[in-house]
């Protein structure tokens, strides 16, 4: 084989490994089933009680997939923190679901605490996550859920208040 035709075949092969890692980022995401099974979940708090999440369910639920080593995570609880005090009695309720250990889950809460409440759901929070409608396993994941238990927006990434804010207002 020479030069000319080594270089075709390494062309065509990621020519092919393009379109197709193409196709995988852009495929249609699959349907979001009903979400009333996530607040029937009992886990742990940072102090190790444990607890059902639907006590902490509202009109609207924004429900934060994070993790104590996740950069965008920690920009975001901030406003996320802001946005729950706000609205504690109001159109919207937030819980944080945190892919992490108890341990690192308690001493980033001690630097950094947040108004809303925090679960801590290990390991097994991307695949549910993905039940949620994440398309891939990746931090922070948001997603919005109205009181029959449908998510009505989800956002893999950081969230910013004002986009929260345009979801609530859209959704109320």
């Amino acid at each position: 084989m020479n030069r000319r035709q080594a270089l075709a075949i390494a062309v065509a092969g990621g020519l092919a490994g393009g379109v197709g890692i193409g196709v995988w980022r852009y495929k249609a995401t699959p349907s979001i089933e009903n979400a009333d099974w996530l607040f029937e979940l009992e886990l742990p708090g940072p102090d190790g009680q444990v607890g059902r999440l639907s006590q902490h369910r509202g009109p609207l639920t924004v429900v934060n997939f994070w993790a104590t080593w996740c950069a965008p995570c920690i920009e975001e609880m901030p406003e996320l923190s802001s946005l729950h005090t706000e609205w504690q009695s109001g159109p919207a309720k937030f819980i944080g679901l945190a892919v992490d250990s108890p341990s690192q889950v308690r001493s980033h809460l001690v630097e950094r605490p947040v108004s809303y409440p925090i679960a801590i759901i290990g390991a097994a929070g991307t695949e549910l996550a993905k039940r949620l409608g994440a398309s891939i396993d990746a931090l922070p994941f948001t997603a919005l859920i109205d009181s029959r238990g449908q998510v009505r927006r989800v956002k893999l990434g950081r969230i910013r208040e004002e986009e929260l804010r345009k979801w609530i207002k859209e959704e109320s």
